[in-house]
């Protein structure tokens, strides 16, 4: 678009300038004029689409040869004023000026008309229709026999945060005037957009525009993808952005991605490994919060990228160990917790950002923790299972007693005494030694290592009375058995 600025305040006018080249989307080109005397020479040379005309400075006189240039571009003038004087609106009037601005002038207002007048230039116009061909769709996903390639367009695709609002912003880019030089196709989930020029640096900062225009007038951001490669078919560049444009899943909305700017992914185990349960298990027993954050933080720092298949499949393995949580302290009985559950795997499954399912697992689980604490208060929880499950794991601690897993479950020794001896059959401490015993016959027949250390490596600080126990409980010494399966 060519601009014509005539206007005596050198200053304001290279505000104005730089104001549109930095915000306006398209090509401009703009011209100053400070000398009403050179204002007729400066129209009939530079030929502009728009004036922006300080009116004060033009004579009541229609005879004059400015009068009548100026009045050949009617419904083209923006004109400006000092002062909101009656004779300088009449001015105004008689030259049909699209808006009279009083300085000093609002750039959003200036940017809103000159994007309308934009809209309805004719030649501008005619550069959008062109580009509409019937045969758009069938280039875009068919096979051809010939290149189609398009050198003189820049394809660019627009994904909403929000799927529903898809038509909103279909409607939105078809209305708003500064994409006049925009072509719009919608798809199922985007809307492709072909800007009618190939100088990327005009597309970028007509990019920004609808970024910063969207987010003012609208609820949820947008993510663009640019196709920045070499010249291909229009099948290809789709192929390329819409790729491009997957990258939304780690970063979220109101981004820009480029084509030739892709992340490299890697794959990812997308089952947890036995320590990685136990880990979470524990953070979740704990009530570490924290813990939770950077295990699952750490699927989303560092500049590492998976494969989002997987990440889905490893967050529904890291959902499984919560289930597990879930069942111990019967919060699955909780018909808004287990709706939660339901609502939490689809979110897993279908959700496109990776940062909103992590922070629903967060605030999930955070949640079924302070639930657990107000079980084991209410003694509703299955203590005794929770007490095999940390006799199973922790076994070797030579610390681990009834009451340092009494004092770990939130209750008294004597009651979880009762309640373990009731269901097991039998006191924790016998089960306890039970557990550290068949875990010193697997090592003895595997390992080739000392007694005393077997002892140590399951729990018992004295050799001695792991020997005695040892015989009571299988009827024969530790040597004597390894002995036995040796032979």
């Amino acid at each position: 678009m060519r601009l014509l600025f005539i206007d005596r305040d050198q200053t304001e006018l290279s505000g104005i300038r730089w104001f549109l080249h930095t915000y306006f989307p398209g090509d401009l080109s703009i011209e100053m004029c400070t000398s009403i005397s050179e204002a007729a020479q400066s129209i009939q040379r530079f030929s502009p689409e728009v004036i922006l005309l300080n009116i004060d400075l033009l004579s009541s006189n229609r005879l004059t040869a400015l009068y009548g240039l100026l009045q050949k571009y009617a419904g083209k003038i923006l004109a400006i004023t000092t002062e909101p004087l009656f004779k300088n609106a009449l001015k105004a009037i008689d030259l049909q000026v699209v808006h009279l601005f009083v300085k000093p002038i609002d750039l959003e207002v200036l940017k809103q008309k000159l994007s309308a007048i934009s809209l309805h230039t004719p030649e501008l116009q005619k550069a959008s229709n062109d580009a509409k061909d019937e045969s758009f769709y069938y280039q875009l996903f068919l096979e051809s026999t010939t290149n189609t390639s398009a050198t003189d367009i820049q394809f660019t695709m627009i994904e909403p945060e929000h799927a529903e609002s898809l038509h909103k912003l279909y409607l939105w880019l078809q209305q708003t005037p500064i994409f006049y030089q925009m072509s719009i196709y919608p798809l199922a989930d985007t809307i492709i957009c072909l800007f009618q020029t190939s100088d990327l640096k005009i597309i970028e900062k007509d990019i920004r525009t609808l970024l910063k225009e969207w987010q003012i007038t609208n609820s949820g951001g947008l993510n663009i993808s640019i196709y920045d490669g070499p010249p291909t078919t229009l099948k290809e560049m789709f192929a390329v952005t819409k790729r491009a444009l997957l990258q939304s899943f780690y970063e979220g909305f109101g981004h820009i991605f480029y084509a030739t700017k892709q992340y490299q992914t890697q794959p990812l185990d997308p089952l947890l490994t036995p320590e990685e349960q136990q880990l979470l298990i524990n953070s979740l027993e704990e009530g570490n919060v924290d813990a939770v954050k950077a295990f699952l933080y750490r699927l989303s720092n560092g500049g590492i990228y998976y494969e989002q298949d997987d990440l889905r499949i490893h967050l529904t393995s890291v959902l499984a160990q919560i289930r597990r949580f879930m069942l111990k302290y019967k919060l699955h009985e909780k018909a808004a917790i287990e709706q939660n559950y339901r609502q939490l795997f689809h979110l897993i499954i279908e959700h496109p950002i990776l940062y909103t399912i992590l922070n629903g697992i967060i605030v999930f689980t955070q949640r079924l923790i302070d639930l657990a604490r107000e079980a084991r208060m209410e003694k509703k929880a299955d203590y005794v299972e929770l007490a095999i499950e940390i006799i199973d794991h922790h076994y070797h601690n030579s610390e681990l007693s009834l009451p340092f897993i009494a004092h770990k479950l939130g209750i008294s020794a004597n009651y979880l005494s009762t309640i373990f001896s009731k269901k097991q059959g039998q006191p924790l401490k016998r089960y306890l030694q039970q557990v550290r015993i068949q875990s010193s016959t697997k090592m003895l027949i595997e390992t080739d290592f000392a007694v005393s250390e077997i002892a140590l490596l399951n729990g018992f600080e004295d050799p001695n009375y792991f020997s005695k126990l040892f015989k009571r409980l299988i009827g024969t010494t530790p040597n004597r058995y390894r002995k036995g399966w040796k032979i």
